[in-house]
């Protein structure tokens, strides 16, 4: 040969070692950035915009434009689920792409860098885990792209700043001390705790109490209460409660109110929420993970993942709404918990029946979840709200716009997709449309009469927005009309009117003309745009 072997400084026997321990991390690694790449490629190009993202982007767009929360636009949620988007709005407005690729972008990158953060503290307490790294691309597909039309929703990513916190936790219930975790991992774990509790107060508090009460009262001892962690999360809660109170107070004496009278009161049934498919598939998923365990208790990171996520079970029924993406955090863990519990099975032919039958039961529930929410998402039509795009681009560039609809399903979507300018100080007619339904149903004569004045006001509000901004897009509901916001019994009930049959409104819609109408969304232009060719 034209060249002697170079000897190396290292023995053989290390060499290999180092190799078979690249190879053994290689896949996982290739794993996860084949998951990162489809999870950004469907949702930024393939998956209709989601409504929720859409419209706090269009309120961060607002807000760095100078706009005031709770003032000059009102967002039912507190200010932190508007905090939440503002960088990639900022990415966006830095860079000239997107804010939408830059959610893809973000939200992709945070599930990949919490669930690797998070192995690598659970597998140094937990050698099992050492054996079974495809929990790791599995649980980075979980986390990040089992919802794929709540992808980027605040709940998604809420468990995955959860996730450090889970993880040294359960680090720290191995040791006798309950003392685990180096300065830094205690400090992203206290932080992600903190975001958790910001972008849900106060529901989401019970997924960080139980876990830890339940340990606590095992240990006798207030150790797990009293963590480093846990005194992080509960500053950072505390300074932004201050923060709201000193500096947000309209939230409090504006907008709070009409929560209570129109948003709070349109809630399912308990009885009824609790047979919603979303909680009994977290059952399903409880169930499996206690039978995959029997007889014995469940291994200690799945009952902590099931603990976590059955605390968050009430906040889903206290809510009532029985939307999916508030399922999102149960949902998940019990999904992790499931692995969990899995990775702790010995040779199949040895398990008793039960732990077989708990094994299918949750291998059964993971398929039919994520082949449901999958098929939703990539048989969903996004014709309409293609159509209103095309039709809106065809009229007007980077037109103003405003919503008299029932919902948010469509005006959200269309003012990122269309360049729109949103100026309205409400999101939609949502409220006059739920103060209607809660009409119908209420009993009680004075209630009806304050929700009655209620839907009066609203509309003279928005009529009298409409007149003084003349946006150039109004956004009603299409023909298939505006849909109850929640699985309520309306039958035998009479219709209320719709918003555009208030006299106020109608007057001020004379001056608009019909430019485009589907099933989905009805868009008006001002009367005085010339038509383009």
């Amino acid at each position: 040969m034209d060249a002697p072997f170079t000897a190396s400084d290292e023995p053989v026997g290390l060499q290999s070692v180092r190799a078979a321990h690249a190879v053994r991390l290689g896949w996982p690694v290739a794993a996860t950035l084949l998951i990162a790449t489809y999870a950004v490629i469907v949702s930024f190009l393939v998956i209709p915009s989601n409504v929720d993202v859409s419209w706090l982007l269009v309120i961060g767009e607002r807000v760095l434009d100078g706009a005031r929360l709770s003032v000059d636009i009102i967002e039912v949620n507190p200010a932190f689920s508007v905090w939440l988007y503002l960088p990639f709005v900022l990415l966006g407005r830095l860079t000239g792409l997107s804010a939408e690729l830059w959610v893809s972008i973000g939200v992709t990158a945070l599930a990949i860098a919490s669930v690797w953060f998070s192995a690598r503290i659970a597998a140094r307490a937990n050698e099992t885990l050492k054996r079974h790294l495809w929990t790791v691309p599995a649980s980075v597909f979980f986390v990040l792209f089992l919802f794929p039309d709540h992808f980027g929703e605040r709940e998604q990513i809420a468990i995955i700043a959860l996730l450090p916190w889970l993880a040294l936790f359960r680090a720290r219930d191995r040791t006798v001390d309950f003392s685990a975790g180096s300065v830094a991992e205690r400090i992203i774990a206290g932080v992600g705790a903190g975001v958790f509790v910001m972008i849900k107060p106060p529901y989401s508090v019970l997924p960080l109490a139980v876990p830890a009460v339940v340990i606590a009262l095992q240990r006798r001892s207030l150790h797990p209460l009293l963590t480093a962690e846990n005194l992080i999360g509960a500053a950072l809660t505390v300074a932004y409660l201050a923060t709201l109170a000193v500096f947000m107070q309209p939230f409090f004496t504006d907008v709070m109110p009409l929560l209570r009278q129109v948003y709070l009161p349109m809630r399912m049934p308990v009885v009824d929420v609790l047979m919603l498919w979303q909680v009994t598939m977290f059952v399903a998923m409880a169930v499996a993970t206690l039978a995959m365990a029997s007889p014995s208790r469940p291994d200690r990171d799945a009952g902590t993942m099931l603990l976590a996520g059955a605390a968050y079970v009430p906040a889903f029924v206290i809510m009532g709404k029985g939307w999916t993406y508030q399922a999102v955090p149960f949902l998940t863990l019990g999904i992790l918990a499931l692995m969990l519990q899995y990775v702790r099975l010995k040779p199949l032919r040895s398990l008793p029946l039960t732990v077989k039958a708990g094994a299918a039961l949750g291998l059964f529930s993971i398929v039919l979840l994520t082949a449901f929410q999958h098929g939703t998402a990539f048989t969903q039509s996004r014709r309409d709200l293609d159509a209103a795009t095309a039709a809106i681009l065809r009229a007007v560039d980077h037109p103003t716009i405003m919503s008299i609809a029932s919902c948010l399903q469509a005006t959200n979507p269309l003012t990122r997709m269309t360049g729109a300018r949103f100026v309205a100080r409400q999101q939609s007619g949502w409220m006059f449309d739920d103060a209607g339904i809660l009409i119908r149903l209420k009993r009680d004569a004075a209630i009806r009469q304050d929700l009655v004045a209620l839907r009066e006001r609203y509309a003279l509000s928005i009529a009298g927005e409409l007149t003084a901004k003349r946006p150039d897009i109004v956004v009603d509901d299409g023909t298939a009309g505006p849909h109850t916001p929640v699985l309520l019994d309306l039958t035998d009930q009479p219709p209320m009117p719709s918003l555009h049959d208030n006299p106020a409104i109608a007057r001020v819609l004379s001056d608009y003309r019909l430019l485009h109408q589907n099933r989905s969304v009805t868009v008006l232009i001002r009367a005085d745009i010339a038509t383009r060719d």
